[in-house]
């Protein structure tokens, strides 16, 4: 399984994103996900970086979208952006008001299937990554499962563990009901009362458990996250050194 971080949690390193790049590849991780900062940032130094670096790039976020009607150019900007860096799929998350329910999530599914459909043409996965509301209960499921239901399984799932958990979700269980449809797991800890992402370890999270599931199913890459952390570089060494258990 190979390693990942998620840049959201460095975005309090105020060095130049191939500074940044170089840190992740000196902890020890096998690639970065983007979710922001290569827009505005030296293109070429970047893939270079990258180059030198080893680091490869298993996925990139469009953004927490909540209005999906403006994504189709949204989406083509993003392709062509991460193109040059070889990235393998792109994530969307949804707002919580885009699930309210079944009518409405019906029509957040036939978007993303057009935003899968665009992508597809340019040999670019989409993924779908949840947070914590996909797990309330409605109709006697989830938003999840019926968005789930109403897409097209080439559309795969980014699993966050952290959130799945903070609303009740067993992720365990929830990475075996995906099986092969997960395509990339984000290792985070979240303390479940708060809501509220944590250091690795600290939380209420069972991570070795989900990624020990997630190997068992195939998963390649395993993106280590935290969105609030209060050192960033030692996060970045903290997650390194829990996934490195398990490679």
């Amino acid at each position: 399984m190979q390693t990942g971080i998620n840049l959201f949690t460095l975005r309090g390193i105020h060095e130049p994103l191939p500074r940044v790049l170089e840190r992740v590849a000196d902890a020890g991780y096998d690639g970065v996900e983007f979710l922001h900062r290569l827009p505005g940032a030296d293109e070429n130094e970047v893939v270079r970086t990258l180059d030198r670096t080893g680091l490869a790039v298993p996925g990139a976020h469009l953004g927490p979208f909540t209005d999906l009607s403006g994504l189709p150019g949204e989406l083509e900007r993003t392709l062509g952006l991460y193109d040059a860096v070889g990235c393998e799929a792109l994530a969307v998350s949804i707002g919580e008001e885009r699930l309210g329910s079944r009518d409405v999530i019906h029509e957040t599914a036939t978007r993303l299937e057009k935003l899968a459909a665009h992508a597809r043409e340019r040999d670019v996965g989409l993924l779908y990554h949840n947070h914590h509301w996909e797990f309330r209960p409605l109709d006697g499921s989830t938003p999840f499962d019926i968005l789930l239901d109403e897409l097209d399984e080439r559309i795969g799932v980014e699993l966050d563990v952290g959130w799945a958990a903070a609303c009740g979700d067993d992720p365990v269980k929830r990475i075996r009901a995906l099986g092969n449809r997960l395509s990339i797991l984000h290792v985070k800890d979240v303390d479940v009362t708060r809501k509220a992402s944590v250091e690795v370890g600290t939380g209420d999270v069972d991570l070795a458990a989900c990624i020990e599931a997630a190997a068992a199913e195939g998963v390649k890459w395993c993106i280590y996250e935290h969105d609030e952390p209060d050192d960033p570089l030692d996060s970045l060494d903290r997650g390194v050194a829990f996934l490195e258990r398990f490679r």
